[in-house]
C-alpha cells in the first residue's frame, strides 16, 4: 500500500508534465498558425502586386506597339514627302534652283547663336541682339 501513494504522485507529476507539455505545444501550434497566416497573407499580396505588374506590363507593351505603328506612319507619311521632294526637284529646274540658293543672310542669322553656360548668359545674349529690320527697311548689310 506504499506504493499507491507513490504511484499516485507520480502520476500526478506525470499529468503535470502533460499539461505543461501540452500548454507549450498549444503555443507553439498557435505560433504556426499565426506564421502560416502572416506567409499567407505576404503570399497573397505578392500574387496581388505579381498580377498588377503583369497589367501594366501588358499596357505597356500596348503602349508601345502603338508607339511603333505611329513611328512607322510617321516614317512612310516622311518618305513620301521625301519622296515628292525629290520629284519635285527632278522635274522642275525652277525649284531646284531655289532649293540650292543659300539663304538671305538675316535668316540664315537667325540660325546662328553661341553656346551658353547659364540661362543669364543666354539672356544677356537676346537682350544684345539685334533685331530684325522692319517691313521695308533695308537689313543695313
Amino acid at each position: 500500500m506504499r506504493l499507491l501513494p507513490a504511484a499516485m504522485t507520480a502520476m500526478a507529476l506525470l499529468i503535470a508534465v502533460l499539461l505543461l507539455s501540452n500548454r507549450s505545444l498549444q503555443h507553439d501550434l498557435n505560433s504556426a498558425r499565426q506564421q502560416q497566416d502572416a506567409l499567407h497573407n505576404q503570399l497573397q499580396q505578392r500574387q496581388r502586386l505579381i498580377a498588377e505588374l503583369n497589367q501594366q506590363m501588358r499596357l505597356r507593351e500596348e503602349a508601345e506597339r502603338v508607339l511603333r505603328e505611329d513611328l512607322n506612319s510617321a516614317r512612310q507619311v516622311m518618305q513620301s514627302r521625301e519622296q515628292q521632294r525629290e520629284r519635285s526637284l527632278h522635274h522642275d529646274p525652277q525649284t531646284r534652283l531655289w532649293a540650292d540658293s543659300q539663304l538671305p543672310a538675316d535668316i540664315s542669322r537667325l540660325h546662328e547663336r553661341p553656346a551658353f553656360g547659364s540661362a543669364s548668359d543666354y539672356f544677356r545674349w537676346l537682350s544684345g541682339s539685334q533685331l530684325l529690320p522692319g517691313t521695308g527697311q533695308s537689313s543695313g548689310h
